[in-house]
C-alpha cells in the first residue's frame, strides 16, 4: 500500500533550513521519502515509536545523526519534523 506524504508547513520551513545547511542529505532524504510511502516499518528506516509529548508520532533515521519526525494513518504519512536527535526530541 502506497501512502501520500503530506508535510506539515513546520516540516517544509525546517526541511529548507536543514538542506540549507546539508545540501548533500536532498538526495537521501528524497529516497527516504520514497520509502517511507511504501512501507513506514522498512528495516532500513530504522522506524521507532516516540514517546512522552511526542508520544503519537514515529521517527525514522536520514543517518546515524538526523531524524525525520512523522504519524501516519492508512492513506497518509504526516511528517512533522527533520533535524538532529537533539533538534527533533
Amino acid at each position: 500500500m502506497v501512502r501520500t506524504i503530506f508535510p506539515f508547513p513546520v516540516f517544509e520551513r525546517r526541511l529548507t533550513k536543514f538542506l540549507g545547511f546539508h545540501p548533500d542529505l536532498k538526495k537521501q532524504i528524497k529516497e527516504i521519502l520514497k520509502l517511507l510511502s511504501q512501507d513506514v516499518h522498512s528495516p532500513s528506516l530504522k522506524t521507532h515509536k516516540l514517546h512522552g509529548k511526542l508520544g503519537s508520532s514515529y521517527a525514522c533515521s536520514i543517518n546515524h545523526y538526523y531524524r525525520i519526525v512523522f504519524s501516519f494513518d492508512e492513506n497518509f504519512v504526516y511528517l512533522e519534523s527533520v533535524g538532529s536527535h537533539d533538534d527533533v526530541y
